[in-house]
């Protein structure tokens, strides 16, 4: 009897103190995303529809703000990943009770999820319920243009074909808009992302040639904060290596030489790779 009270206290302890931990991170959560929000409505505000009378070297800096703040809300969502992963696996606990006080429901399924996000089906979820959301949210033309890149991505990601082509066609003829119609000018994470979801919509449609021509305009991007860190996404290069264009895709990694600098020598491993006749394991940018 006594020894059964002791567990009892013990594991209550344990409760409370997993409770405290669970409490803390969400507190920090909500703080990191007020700040992002923050961030991110300053910047707007300051900068409504008025990007084409800026200078080039204006213009860049103010996309490399809005790079830096998306790469922010990044990070926070990798923490909430790996606050819900202490929280208790399956079972409900204190913060999924809050998130669901706070969070707007998720689009109702049923997903069908690109094969290299099965096993990350409650991220790819939550980035496209987020996507959705900021994308109807947007107060202006420009941050609409913003959003239609990761609205554009993940749709394609969570299935919804459609909307992915509407919204990837949307963003790449407002980019030209806003460029001008000047390459130097585009932004860098559209003409990837863009050409990126159209190139792999045409080759679930088997028109491979247009595939291979959207993979290697994603590879003319000027380049991005985000690019030119962690590298390119990879998906719509294995999709055509699958279907054993090898050429395609090493001419692609040629390209991306221009933009990712610090590629930490993966370019030369996945290009020794293909030309040995093999699918490289391309990790983390399969995702990005």
């Amino acid at each position: 009897m006594r020894t059964s009270r002791v567990l009892v206290i013990c594991c209550s302890v344990a409760g409370i103190i997993t409770l405290l931990w669970e409490a803390r991170g969400i507190r920090e959560l909500h703080a990191e995303l007020a700040g992002v929000r923050k961030d991110l409505q300053t910047a707007l505000e300051r900068q409504p529809d008025k990007t084409s009378a800026l200078s080039p070297e204006a213009a860049q800096a103010w996309r490399e703000k809005l790079e830096l703040i998306k790469l922010r809300n990044q990070v926070r969502e990798l923490k909430e990943t790996m606050v819900e992963s202490h929280s208790g696996g399956g079972k409900v606990g204190l913060l999924a009770a809050i998130k669901a006080l706070f969070s707007a429901p998720a689009p109702s399924g049923p997903w069908k999820l690109r094969p290299e996000w099965k096993r990350f089906e409650t991220l790819a979820t939550n980035q496209y319920t987020q996507a959705m959301k900021s994308l109807t949210g947007a107060t202006n033309e420009y941050a609409r243009f913003l959003y239609l890149n990761p609205a554009a991505k993940m749709s394609l990601v969570v299935g919804r074909t459609e909307d992915a082509r509407q919204y990837a066609m949307d963003m790449m003829v407002l980019d030209d808009k806003y460029s001008r119609g000047i390459p130097e000018k585009a932004n860098g994470d559209i003409v990837f992302t863009g050409n990126l979801v159209l190139g792999r919509i045409a080759l679930d449609e088997g028109r491979t040639e247009d595939a291979k021509r959207h993979l290697l305009a994603s590879g003319k991007t000027s380049g991005s904060p985000t690019l030119d860190s962690s590298g390119p996404n990879m998906s719509l290069a294995k999709d055509l290596l699958a279907k054993g264009d090898q050429e395609t895709v090493l001419q692609f990694l040629d390209l991306c030489r221009s933009f990712w600098k610090s590629d930490g020598g993966k370019l030369d491993e996945w290009s020794k790779g293909i030309q040995a006749g093999r699918i490289p394991d391309f990790g983390a940018n399969l995702l990005y």
